[in-house]
């Protein structure tokens, strides 16, 4: 039998169904710590719980596309999105099988700020020791596997905070040292030591300096820094 008759005499419904979802995680840093925008659920399974926001992907839609329409849908937000796991234990969905694919996006504070006055379907909660806390600071335990999508995207997130650019996604485009290294320390949830932190990230090149100053701020105004743009123009 050639691949065409094969192709053609091949039935799909012979195999178990399993369907493919995206889940996405969206993070933004505010007040010195880290945020999840979570979207509560309309329909059941886990209805009125809030959940990371997520989608069947589409028999003729790719991954990526899946994941972005999700954010747009649930989350009121237009932000690149990069994949970072597949979840794909049996039990994970009561409903059936079901395989994910973990995506993260990071956005800036004001842009999610945006998006949560926009609508009450979603909650933008802190991230504190792994687990999502409500404003009580109580852990509040997501529906599904979501718990662990959260936790694979913020070591995903510490373990390549020195190899590319993406982390700087969840600052504004300019930003000062000490923005910085509040990020960097709320996403690996330690403290870095000031001077040898500011010495490593100059001399890495990924930083260039814009020759403006900080305003509005409560203490002395520091130099703003960008990502180096041969960084970009790398990517």
């Amino acid at each position: 039998m050639d691949e065409a008759a094969y192709l053609a005499a091949y039935d799909p419904a012979d195999f178990p169904p399993v369907a493919v979802a995206v889940d996405v995680v969206p993070l933004t840093f505010s007040a010195g710590a880290l945020h999840v925008l979570l979207n509560r659920r309309a329909e059941q399974p886990a209805r009125g719980r809030l959940a990371l926001p997520g989608t069947f992907v589409r028999a003729d839609e790719d991954l990526d596309a899946a994941a972005q329409r999700a954010l747009r849908d649930k989350a009121g937000l237009n932000a690149p999105v990069r994949q970072f796991h597949a979840f794909g234990a049996v039990d994970r969905d009561p409903r059936m099988r079901i395989v994910s694919i973990g995506h993260m996006a990071v956005v800036d504070a004001d842009t999610i700020a945006q998006a949560t006055a926009a609508g009450d379907t979603c909650e933008l909660l802190q991230i504190s020791g792994g687990a999502v806390r409500t404003a009580s600071n109580r852990r509040a335990a997501l529906p599904f596997d979501h718990d662990a999508v959260l936790a694979r995207a913020l070591s995903d997130l510490r373990r390549d905070l020195d190899r590319d650019d993406w982390a700087f996604g969840l600052l504004p485009q300019t930003f000062s040292l000490r923005e910085l290294q509040a990020l960097h320390e709320a996403i690996r949830g330690q403290s870095l030591n000031k001077p040898a932190f500011r010495k490593r990230l100059i001399e890495s090149g990924r930083l260039e300096a814009t020759g403006e100053m900080e305003t509005g701020k409560g203490f002395r105004p520091a130099e703003l820094y960008r990502p180096a743009r041969i960084n970009h123009a790398a990517e």
